[in-house]
């Protein structure tokens, strides 16, 4: 049995990683879509309908997209919550609860989709606009938290990870059919920012994916499933707390659509496995993170010496952080997150080499695991100008400096004058004096200063 993720996204990533591989069909671990006894979703009841009324203080939820040609093989029917017995989901395979609170479906229904599950799937799509909710009398009991609606859509700061092990509704890796794009997962401004999350470590039932977000920043599983009767491995039972708001985007391709269609093509067993009646949920451990993270502010594009500060916007969780690194690795700055979702990086360019161009990478981690990569330059120049040669004559100041540079007169108003490298430059002196500083001011404000009298 999988050691039980803490609630804490510290604790979720302290867990070894088991290694195995995740399963390269669509298939319920340990079955397959041709084995005995097993089969995908056909016939589909939706409960409490294709578009579920709005409950009060809220959006509510789009109509259930049953017409995208991701689903066109499922034959769906609305079912009214207080319809909904034994005798009438026996023309099933399947119940979706679609953004429904399970106190609105009758002890009588709950019953009834609770044997149900035993031997058929049932899949939980809740929503923001549900809110948080516990599920106790469930056939495998769990709580979920609700980040809210987050109208119009702004960002909330989202970060995933994809467990690694028997994973069959989700996936990092293109080549795999349950491919869920990770930039889009935290970048979308409803599928995780606004999810609602099962509480990590839920008992009886194994994650899919770990999140978080601004609303619930130690995180919770966004998606996870469970057997409808673990000894016997019959039943599949799915939580997607992603956020059907994402049903609308126009993303191509839509993955909340393509969530829900991994999860109608899971199969699920009819009749006990080999292992039965001793069967146990799969092993499975924290894999990749990923995390949305930009610059705040923009990177100077100017040529800068001394102390350039880097800040950093990233996502909100426990134990993010965040450093800059050379080409080899080497850590020029480091940080984490104080308050909201900025680290601020200071990077000493001393530790850069000098008039050249530093290619660096901003590497974010949430608790000590990489999470994203901001790549960018720095034009670094720490080599104060060289005066070579300087004199006066005539009112004239005769000056030949190493590289092309700004000169001025300090406590003079009056605009500095762009000079040539190694040139002899003739300029106007200060009137009416016999003393002056002359200040010598690089590309990247690197200054130097000469006492001159005539």
């Amino acid at each position: 049995m999988w050691a039980r993720i803490s609630s804490k996204l510290g604790r979720i990533l302290a867990v070894s990683i088991t290694a195995l591989a995740i399963s390269a069909v669509l298939v319920a671990p340990a079955l397959s879509g041709s084995a005995a006894g097993t089969q995908a979703s056909v016939n589909v009841a939706v409960v409490p309908g294709f578009a579920p009324p709005a409950y009060p203080g809220v959006h509510g939820v789009p109509p259930l997209p049953t017409d995208a040609p991701a689903l066109s093989e499922y034959h769906f029917t609305a079912l009214a919550p207080g319809n909904v017995t034994a005798s009438a989901l026996q023309s099933y395979d399947t119940v979706l609860l679609y953004a429904i609170r399970w106190s609105d479906i009758s002890s009588t229904g709950q019953a009834a989709i609770n044997t149900f599950a035993r031997t058929h799937k049932v899949l939980i799509w809740d929503a923001d606009a549900t809110g948080s909710q516990q599920w106790t009398s469930f056939i495998h009991p769990f709580s979920d938290i609700g980040s809210g609606e987050n109208y119009p859509g702004k960002p909330n700061d989202s970060v995933v990870w994809f467990p690694r092990g028997t994973n069959f509704l989700a996936s990092d890796s293109k080549t795999n059919p349950a491919y869920l794009n990770p930039n889009q997962l935290v970048t979308d401004r409803d599928l995780i920012n606004d999810m609602n999350a099962m509480k990590a470590g839920t008992k009886h039932w194994d994650p899919s994916l770990l999140a978080a977000n601004r609303a619930i920043p130690h995180g919770g599983w966004p998606l996870a499933w469970s057997y409808g009767v673990i000894g016997d491995h019959t039943g599949l039972t799915i939580f997607s707390g992603l956020d059907a708001d994402a049903f609308t985007s126009t993303v191509t391709p839509n993955y909340a659509i393509k969530a829900l269609a991994i999860q109608l093509k899971a199969a699920f067993r009819t009749t006990p496995a080999a292992c039965a009646p001793g069967c146990h949920l799969p092993a499975v451990g924290v894999g990749e993170t990923y995390a949305s993270c930009n610059f705040a502010k923009p990177i100077p594009a100017r040529w800068v010496h001394g102390t350039v500060r880097v800040a950093l916007q990233t996502s909100v969780a426990a134990g993010v952080t965040g450093k800059i690194v050379t080409r080899s690795g080497r850590t020029v700055a480091s940080g984490r997150e104080v308050s909201g979702d900025i680290i601020h990086l200071k990077l000493r360019t001393t530790k850069l080499r000098t008039n050249r161009i530093a290619r660096l990478r901003a590497l974010v981690s949430v608790n000590g695991r990489h999470a994203c990569t901001k790549a960018f330059r720095l034009k670094v120049d720490n080599t104060p100008p060289r005066v070579v040669f300087v004199s006066t004559s005539g009112g004239r100041l005769n000056l030949k400096v190493s590289e092309p540079s700004f000169v001025s007169f300090a406590g003079w108003h009056v605009k500095p004058v762009l000079v040539a490298a190694w040139r002899m430059n003739n300029l106007r002196l200060p009137g009416g004096v016999r003393l002056a500083t002359v200040v010598v001011r690089d590309r990247a404000g690197n200054r130097v200063t000469r006492r001159i009298a005539w």
